[in-house]
């Protein structure tokens, strides 16, 4: 049987203030790992395909979440929605392109699929600045970047722009880019982009 040693608690007469989140002050020359939401440490909200598009739009501003992860039934991850995706004329087009009305489509619908995200490493992010991902993000054109640990093929964590508008006190401009043809057509017909 293991033996348990009690600790010495110290006083607390002399501690007024409560740590956070924010209290570093980050600029971006900051660590890149400081604006990570890692999931071991932060379990993402995640829902399934089949959820509405209205009550995930619901879910995520009751949790003050800007994005979700999407699974599954077998717990699998199978792309990211945000709440830009949800409220934007794309969720129109698909619903058109589809012959549905709004009121029925899925996440699964109008979600990125895990087929046109891209990573980055935990190794990469740990050796780099805050400058870098945004510079990453703005040059990839999007609003998360799923931070990865290629070793145990594992998705660890998440960056996402709204992050780093928030906790640097900045605005952070993302411009879509359009990854086929399809897009630039649909770009320019003013059809949005299905994902």
């Amino acid at each position: 049987m293991q033996t348990y040693h009690e600790l010495k608690p110290v006083s607390l007469v002399d501690y007024v203030r409560l740590s956070s989140p924010d209290s570093g002050i980050l600029d971006l020359d900051s660590p890149a790992s400081s604006i990570v939401t890692l999931f071991d440490q932060t379990r993402p909200l995640a829902l399934e395909l089949d959820v509405g598009i209205d009550d995930a739009l619901l879910m995520m501003k009751k949790a003050h979440v800007r994005s979700v992860i999407v699974m599954d039934d077998k717990e699998q991850f199978k792309g990211i929605i945000s709440v830009s995706d949800l409220e934007s004329r794309k969720v129109l087009t698909i619903a058109q392109q589809l012959g549905q009305r709004r009121d029925e489509l899925s996440i699964a619908d109008v979600m990125i699929p895990r087929s046109k995200l891209s990573g980055l490493s935990l190794k990469q992010v740990e050796g780099s600045r805050i400058g870098d991902v945004l510079k990453t993000l703005q040059d990839v054109g999007s609003q998360h970047m799923l931070v990865v640990n290629p070793e145990e093929q594992l998705i660890c964590g998440i960056i996402s722009a709204s992050d780093i508008a928030r906790k640097l006190h900045i605005p952070v401009a993302i411009t879509e880019r359009a990854t086929s043809f399809r897009e630039v057509v649909d770009v320019l017909y003013g059809r949005g982009g299905a994902a």
